[in-house]
């Protein structure tokens, strides 16, 4: 019989090809790496598919609970426990190729422009430290993706995106990542992780890294990579 201990609420946001709804399931890679390391761990584990935001509230309040895909830094190490590291690639600032303006190569160069922020993301509360003020020169939407659009349409300047997540968003509006350049690398924020509520048992979160790292060593973390990254046709 499970105790409470042995259920968890998870809770992701639409963030392809990490995670997203398909067939009315929750999806992706990093949810089917969870999902696979809660099988394995022995725990049941429910999904849920919400704007970031409220998906990064939902966590903090649930004691049952976690989040992914969630960037681990030092502005975060203390209001979770960290499952991971979860597949990710490196994230950047991305321009337009076509916009007429010398592309910024800095932040400090970057501040005499739009970014497009996800509301409650590492990025916007990284930007903030680094000076960047909302409404001023980051613009909020409620998912990363959300900001693809404007961001081709010339209404926010720069966009951020790993070099995974780019051609997939990029690919909806019938755009390669030909029509953008990199230009800001933001690899020190931090990579994807689960985080866990601080009122997981300390337990169930030694099996649950201890079940992600068996998918590492017996080449399934391997086989999903290669399933959902496989190049569109």
């Amino acid at each position: 019989m499970q105790s409470n201990a042995d259920t968890l609420t998870l809770y992701t946001e639409h963030f392809p090809p990490y995670s997203y709804e398909q067939n009315k399931q929750v999806t992706g890679l990093n949810t089917e790496l969870v999902r696979r390391s809660c099988e394995l761990a022995k725990i049941t584990c429910e999904f849920q598919l919400l704007p970031w935001l409220r998906a990064y509230e939902a966590a903090q309040k649930d004691h049952a609970s976690g989040l992914f895909s969630t960037s681990r830094n030092s502005l975060r190490e203390h209001l979770f426990q960290w499952i991971g590291p979860l597949a990710h690639s490196n994230a950047k600032m991305y321009w337009l190729k076509s916009r007429a303006e010398q592309a910024p190569r800095s932040l400090d160069e970057a501040k005499q422009f739009i970014v497009a922020v996800a509301r409650g993301d590492i990025y916007e509360l990284y930007l903030q430290s680094q000076g960047f003020e909302v409404d001023v020169n980051l613009l909020r939407f409620n998912s990363k993706s959300d900001a693809v659009l404007p961001f081709l349409h010339g209404k926010v300047d720069l966009l951020i995106a790993s070099e995974l997540i780019l051609p997939v968003w990029l690919g909806q509006y019938q755009h390669s990542a030909d029509a953008v350049e990199p230009v800001i690398d933001l690899s020190q924020v931090g990579h994807n992780y689960l985080a866990l509520h601080l009122a997981v048992p300390p337990e169930t979160v030694a099996r649950l890294q201890a079940a992600l790292d068996v998918l590492r060593s017996n080449g399934e973390f391997q086989q999903l990579s290669d399933h959902f990254l496989k190049p569109p046709h």
